[in-house]
C-alpha cells in the first residue's frame, strides 16, 4: 500500500454535527415552537370575548359572561392572573370590571387579554405578552325582559 498521508482536517465531522446541532438547530427548534402558545392563546382571546358576550346577552348579566370566560381558561390551563377581562368600555382587568346596561337594544361589548409567553422553554417561560381581542353583542330589542 501507498503511504497515505494525513490531513490535519482528519475526524472532525462528529465535532462539526454536534455543534451545529447546538448552534443551529436548537436554537431554532425552540423558535419554531415558541409560536404554537401565541396562536392558542390568541384563539383563546378570541373565543373567549365571543362566547362571554353572548353568555351576558342570554343570561342578561355579566356575572354570566365573566364565568363563561373564567371557564375557558381554566380548560386551557390557565390561572386567574392569566387573563383580564372588560365589560363595555372598561380597561381589562384581572377578575373583570365593568358592566353593561342590559336593556331591550343594549350592545354589549366585552374585552379580553391573555397572557402570552414569548418563549416557552422546558426550563419556564420566558418574557411576555398580553394579547386581546374583543366581541360585542346586541340584546334583542324583542326580548322578553323581566
Amino acid at each position: 500500500m501507498a503511504d497515505q498521508v494525513k490531513s490535519a482536517e482528519d475526524g472532525h465531522a462528529g465535532v462539526e454535527l454536534a455543534l451545529a446541532v447546538a448552534v443551529l438547530l436548537i436554537p431554532v427548534a425552540v423558535g419554531v415552537l415558541a409560536f404554537a402558545p401565541w396562536t392558542e392563546r390568541s384563539v383563546l382571546a378570541e373565543a373567549a370575548a365571543a362566547e362571554a358576550a353572548r353568555a351576558a346577552v342570554l343570561a342578561l348579566s355579566v356575572e354570566a359572561g365573566s364565568d363563561a370566560v373564567d371557564a375557558m381558561a381554566q380548560n386551557y390551563g390557565l390561572g386567574p392572573d392569566q387573563i383580564r377581562l372588560g365589560w363595555c368600555g372598561a380597561d381589562p382587568a384581572i377578575g373583570g370590571v365593568g358592566s353593561c346596561p342590559m336593556g331591550r337594544g343594549a350592545i354589549i361589548e366585552v374585552a379580553v387579554q391573555v397572557w402570552v409567553p414569548m418563549i416557552m422553554t422546558p426550563w419556564g417561560e420566558v418574557g411576555g405578552i398580553w394579547i386581546g381581542a374583543e366581541h360585542a353583542e346586541v340584546v334583542d330589542l324583542y326580548r322578553s325582559i323581566g
